[in-house]
C-alpha cells in the first residue's frame, strides 16, 4: 500500500492510539503529528477539517474525522 498516512493525533486521546493501532495491525505506515508539539500542524489541521479535536487522518486527499472503523476499511482497501 503506498498511500500516504498522516495521523494528527495527542498523547491523551483514546481515539488516536485505537486509530494507530489498526493502521500498525494492517502493516500500514503513518506519519503521526502530535498537535501538542507542532502548534502550526495544529492550525493547518484544524483549516482543512474544520475539526478541534483530534484524531484526524489524511489518506491521500481523504480526511477521517475520528474513529470510524468502516471508512478507513473502505479507503484503505481493507
Amino acid at each position: 500500500m503506498d498511500k500516504k498516512v498522516i495521523v494528527y493525533s495527542s498523547p491523551d486521546c483514546a481515539y488516536c492510539y485505537t486509530v494507530k493501532s489498526y493502521l500498525e495491525k494492517n502493516g500500514i505506515e503513518y506519519e503521526e503529528i502530535n498537535i501538542y508539539e507542532d502548534e502550526q500542524a495544529y492550525d493547518r489541521m484544524v483549516q482543512f477539517s474544520g475539526q478541534k479535536n483530534v484524531p484526524v487522518t489524511v489518506i491521500e486527499e481523504e480526511i477521517i474525522v475520528g474513529w470510524d472503523k468502516e471508512k478507513f476499511k473502505e479507503v484503505l482497501g481493507i
